[in-house]
């Protein structure tokens, strides 16, 4: 994976976290779980997390919204097994 398109799906992540589209986040996980590495996957959330660390979405913190929406389709996953 190039560093284009590291970026470029950091800043579609980060786009998603700034509108808290559950529905965009959980096809972006379904793509990326199927493309991509589980250390590139490790690099492009740990950068989104830095680049939203201060912004807020509504009344949460952005990097809040987004680990409680990956956690939520975790556990949902695991239910579902």
């Amino acid at each position: 994976m190039t560093d284009r398109e590291h970026l470029q799906l950091i800043l579609i992540l980060c786009s998603i976290c700034t509108k808290q589209d559950t529905k965009e986040l959980g096809t972006f996980i379904k793509v990326n779980g199927a493309y991509v590495e589980d250390v590139n996957f490790n690099k492009i959330l740990r950068k989104a997390m830095k680049i939203l660390e201060n912004r807020r979405c509504g009344d949460v913190a952005c990097t809040d919204w987004l680990m409680n929406e990956l956690f939520y389709m975790y556990k949902k996953d695991y239910s579902e097994n």
